[in-house]
């Protein structure tokens, strides 16, 4: 499986869409589970970072890091609000002052936040492993894996130009669902 992502990733630019036997099995399942729900996120996708000419793998590669951007950025705003001398370390003492003004539920997310990113247990969380922490939640919400599964969409490049436009993207998705 992996083999045939990297080479979907690799060739993917230069391969014309050849119909449904040349899609990753995985990308099949998904599809077949819910066409209209992938044809949704793959629209945004084309219309975000790809544009009327379609969707590229730089765009691909571009939505990936925005996503693991943000995803750090929330990783990192949860932990810092709690930063209250500002001095780039959280404190066990400072975690539990914001706890207190936080719903049940919401301590309790807090306190397993602070307490992974706090990896040598030595109640602080320094710079290093706030960093480590954000990295963490990038990763969790958008991993190689996952990647990997969006790049797979440039299969449906039909003409060879090495973008994928909606047009392209929905006759293929057609043609795997057996609406063609």
């Amino acid at each position: 499986m992996r083999i045939l992502i990297l080479v979907v990733l690799i060739l993917g630019p230069f391969m014309a869409w050849a119909g449904p036997d040349t899609l990753p099995e995985a990308m099949k399942k998904r599809i077949a589970r819910g066409p209209e729900a992938y044809l949704a996120q793959m629209t945004r996708l084309i219309g975000g970072f790809g544009g009327v000419t379609g969707l590229k793998s730089e765009g691909i590669a571009r939505y990936v890091a925005v996503e693991r951007a943000a995803a750090r950025a929330d990783a990192l705003r949860e932990l810092l609000v709690a930063d209250l001398d500002a001095d780039g370390t959280v404190t066990a003492a400072e975690a539990e002052g914001v706890m207190q003004v936080l719903s049940a539920r919401g301590r309790g997310g807090f306190l397993l936040t602070f307490t992974v990113a706090d990896a040598d247990g030595d109640g602080r969380a320094g710079p290093q492993e706030l960093q480590a922490a954000a990295d963490r939640a990038a990763e969790a919400r958008l991993g190689d894996a996952a990647a990997a599964q969006l790049q797979a969409v440039l299969v449906f490049d039909a003409d060879g130009d090495a973008a994928v436009s909606l047009r392209e993207l929905q006759a293929g998705v057609a043609q795997l669902a057996g609406k063609s």
